[in-house]
């Protein structure tokens, strides 16, 4: 399959424009390395964002998990 296929198949599969899907991708995106950057100050000072991270990875999945 080529990557023109691949493209729209994705689009198509996931009931999307190319907008759509861009602002999607880029704020989930944003807000999965946010959280990454919550548990790396967590993982040097546990007492900083102690529920932050892993209530963001919850958010993430559940965003995931209702758009299909």
């Amino acid at each position: 399959m080529n990557l023109k296929k691949k493209w729209i198949n994705h689009l198509q599969q996931n009931n999307m424009t190319y907008f759509e899907h861009m602002i999607f991708a880029m704020t989930y995106g944003v807000i999965a390395i946010f959280a990454g950057c919550l548990l790396i100050v967590h993982s040097i000072l546990p007492c900083f964002f102690q529920y932050s991270g892993s209530s963001l990875v919850k958010k993430l999945n559940k965003g995931f998990s209702n758009d299909k």
